[in-house]
């Protein structure tokens, strides 16, 4: 099984940083967070992985080569960092890479996911695509009422919402819903939602973050540096 990541995105809330290097090569706990994805695929027994690199995608294929340092084998895919093709174009202009059910991940997320757990669901469920959720944290403070009366204050606390994980199994059918450009959340889950063809996996509990912003970054080198996070 190959895992599609998507690394072509400039990363422009984590500048000057990614001024000269693509989100996914900036490091966190001393090494990239692409290293710690390709880590988490290994571990669940995926070898082989495209990297769908744009801004600066040199950089990425310099450090990890063919994957062979790894104990992977890495290919690439590149688009025009100026003309970006979405979260779907990249994996649509990689077809020929795709040779049976497979695997996506956002480039920039850092998660001990069960992997192995959500194929093996993906294949019992008989879904053409399978979508990683996680119960969404709120980014603020919650205040509980009793009618206009305030009860309690609640810090960030996890809803009761599911949010989208950025990582995904689909089928290769899967591929001939994505546009040129565009994107694979809202162009395509949609249409495999309305087939009923669409899964979702709860693996609320793992430990998940994006590192989007610089508050991101600082947040998981903490994790890291105090082990919260594991593989």
């Amino acid at each position: 099984m190959k895992a599609f990541i998507l690394c072509g995105g400039r990363g422009e809330r984590l500048r000057p940083l990614t001024d000269s290097m693509p989100k996914p090569m900036v490091k966190v706990g001393g090494k990239p967070i692409l290293e710690y994805q390709l880590d988490l695929l290994r571990k669940h027994g995926i070898e082989d992985a495209v990297l769908l690199v744009g801004w600066h995608g040199e950089a990425i294929e310099r450090y990890f080569g063919d994957g062979s340092r790894l104990g992977m084998h890495i290919e690439y895919s590149y688009e025009d960092p100026d003309n970006r093709l979405g979260t779907a174009g990249p994996i649509k202009a990689a077809r020929d890479k795709v040779d049976g059910t497979f695997i996506v991940m956002n480039g920039d997320i850092i998660s001990n996911a069960n992997i192995a757990g959500i194929v093996s669901f993906h294949v019992g469920m008989g879904c053409w695509g399978t979508i990683n959720m996680i119960n969404m944290p709120s980014p603020y403070g919650i205040i509980d009422l009793d009618g206009s009366r305030i009860v309690q204050f609640r810090e960030k606390p996890v809803l009761p919402y599911k949010m989208n994980a950025g990582l995904y199994v689909l089928e290769p059918e899967v591929v001939d819903f994505m546009p040129d450009v565009g994107s694979i959340e809202t162009d395509v889950f949609p249409k495999l939602a309305a087939l009923g063809k669409l899964c979702g996996y709860d693996s609320t509990g793992i430990y998940w973050s994006d590192v989007g912003t610089h508050k991101d970054l600082e947040k998981v080198n903490k994790d890291i540096i105090a082990g919260k996070f594991k593989l």
